[in-house]
C-alpha cells in the first residue's frame, strides 16, 4: 500500500468510532456544525435570491422604469412622443393621465390612484397584463371599464362583472360652488402583482375615459417610459428627457424608478450581503468545532501516533492523516448541508408551506409580498460550498502540523 493510501486508511479509520462502530460523538458534532452553516446559508441565500428577483420581475416591471412628465398638462403630446421615438434607448412610450379618485361600491368607499392608458401601449411599458387574476387588460379600452387590483377589489367587496362608481373634485366652480365628478365603470379584470402598494391603490382605466374625468380633454400628463436595463433608468432619463423637449415650448421634468422603489431594492441588497457575512460565522465555528475535535483526537491517538512513527512513518504523512481526516469531515459536512439545504428550500417553496403562510400574513396584516418566494442560484449554491470547504479545510491544518511535530521518545516515556 503506498504512503498516501496509507494515510488515507488511517484518516477513514479515525473517521469511525472503534467502539460505536459509527461517527464517534465530536465528529458526529462536527459534521452536524458544518451542514447545518452550509443548510441555513443556502436556504436564507435563496430567500434573499427571491425577494430581490419577485422585486425585479412583479413590482418593478409594473411600473415605469422612469416618468416624464409635464409642469402642466401637455398639449400637442403626440409630437413629445415622436420625438421620444427618436431616442435609440427607449423599448416603450405610453402616455398617460395619473389622479387620485374616490372608488365606490355598494357596500364600501375607497380612495384609489387612477391611471388612464392605452392599453396596447401601456403592455410596451407595464407587465401588469401578465398578472391578470381575472379578467382582461386590453377590455378598458371598450366602454366605460376599469381594472382594480386584487386587494382592492376585495375592499370592495366586488368582482369581474360588478359595477363600481369613481368620483373627482370638478375644478371648475358653478355659483352653487364645487361639486364632484361620478362616472360608473364596469369591472373588466382583477389584476394581482401580490404587493400591497399597488394591489390595494391602483386602478386602470382608458386614456379616453380619465381625460373625460379630469377635463383634460386632448391632454396628458406625461409619458411612461421602458429601457432595456431597469438599472440605466436613472441615467438614460435624463438623456430622454432632451429628446422629449426638442422643438418644444412644453416644460418637462423627468423621474425613475429610484425615487419610489429604490430604497427598498437597496435594502434588500444590503440585507443579503450582511446575512450572508453573518451565517458564515456559522461555518466559522463549525471550524472550531473541527479543530477542537481533532485536537481532542491528537492528544487520545499520542500512543498510536508515537507507535506509526517507531514504525517508520514520517511527520508529512502523519500531517496527512488529520488532513485527509478533517477535509472528510468538511467535504461531507458540506455535502450533507447542501442536501439538507435544497430540500429545505424546495419545501418553504412548496404550494402547502406558501398556503399556510398566506393565510398566516393575512392574519397579521398584508405585506410586500405575503408568501417566500425563492431563487435557487448556481454560482451562489457554489460560492457556499467553496467558502464552506476553504474556511473548513484551512482550520485543519493547524491541527494537522501539531500532530506531525509530537516526538515519539517523548511520548512513550510518559505513555
Amino acid at each position: 500500500m503506498s504512503q498516501n493510501y496509507t494515510s488515507f486508511y488511517i484518516a477513514l479509520r479515525y473517521l469511525k468510532g472503534r467502539k460505536s462502530g459509527f461517527l464517534s460523538f465530536i465528529s458526529a458534532l462536527a459534521f452536524i456544525s458544518t451542514s447545518l452553516g452550509v443548510a441555513v446559508l443556502i436556504i436564507v441565500s435563496s430567500v434573499m435570491n427571491g425577494f430581490e428577483q419577485e422585486l425585479k420581475d412583479r413590482v418593478l416591471n409594473v411600473i415605469p422604469h422612469a416618468s416624464i412628465y409635464g409642469l402642466n398638462p401637455i398639449d400637442d403630446w403626440e409630437s413629445v412622443e415622436v420625438n421620444l421615438k427618436d431616442d435609440p434607448n427607449i423599448k416603450g412610450i405610453s402616455p398617460y393621465i395619473e389622479t387620485e379618485a374616490l372608488i365606490k361600491s355598494k357596500s364600501a368607499v375607497a380612495g384609489v390612484l387612477v391611471n388612464g392608458v392605452i392599453a396596447s401601449k401601456d403592455k410596451s411599458v407595464s407587465v401588469i397584463h401578465e398578472f391578470m387574476q381575472t379578467g382582461n387588460f386590453e377590455k378598458i379600452q371598450t366602454s366605460n371599464n376599469i381594472v382594480l387590483g386584487r386587494l382592492l377589489a376585495r375592499k370592495l367587496n366586488v368582482d369581474v362583472g360588478d359595477k363600481i362608481s369613481l368620483m373627482l373634485p370638478d375644478t371648475s366652480s358653478s355659483f352653487a360652488g364645487y361639486f364632484p365628478k361620478s362616472k360608473v365603470f364596469n369591472i373588466s379584470g382583477i389584476f394581482n402583482i401580490g404587493s400591497k402598494d399597488i394591489d390595494e391603490t391602483l386602478a386602470y382605466i382608458s386614456l379616453e375615459n380619465a381625460s373625460i374625468l379630469t377635463g383634460l380633454k386632448n391632454q396628458v400628463h406625461g409619458f411612461r417610459l421602458k429601457f432595456d436595463d431597469l438599472f440605466e433608468a436613472p441615467y438614460l432619463v435624463w438623456q430622454s428627457l432632451i429628446y422629449a423637449e426638442k422643438n418644444s415650448n412644453v416644460l418637462l421634468n423627468a423621474e425613475d424608478w429610484s425615487y419610489t422603489y429604490g430604497p427598498l431594492f437597496e435594502a434588500i441588497m444590503m440585507e443579503k450581503s450582511l446575512v450572508f457575512l453573518l451565517l458564515t460565522l456559522i461555518i466559522v465555528v463549525a471550524a472550531f468545532n473541527i479543530v477542537s475535535m481533532l485536537m481532542t483526537m491528537i492528544n487520545e491517538k499520542r500512543g498510536a501516533i508515537a507507535i506509526l512513527q517507531t514504525m517508520g512513518m514520517s511527520s508529512n504523512e502523519i500531517f496527512k492523516i488529520f488532513l485527509y481526516l478533517g477535509t472528510l469531515i468538511a467535504c461531507i459536512g458540506t455535502f450533507l448541508g447542501l442536501i439538507f439545504g435544497l430540500i429545505i428550500t424546495f419545501l418553504i417553496g412548496s404550494s402547502i408551506f406558501e398556503a399556510q403562510l398566506t393565510s398566516l400574513m393575512e392574519y397579521f396584516g398584508t405585506y410586500f409580498i405575503s408568501y417566500f418566494p425563492y431563487d435557487i442560484r448556481l454560482d451562489t449554491v457554489l460560492v457556499i460550498m467553496l467558502v464552506s470547504l476553504l474556511i473548513t479545510i484551512l482550520s485543519v491544518i493547524f491541527p494537522a502540523r501539531t500532530a506531525s511535530k509530537l516526538h515519539p521518545i517523548e511520548i512513550l516515556r510518559n505513555e
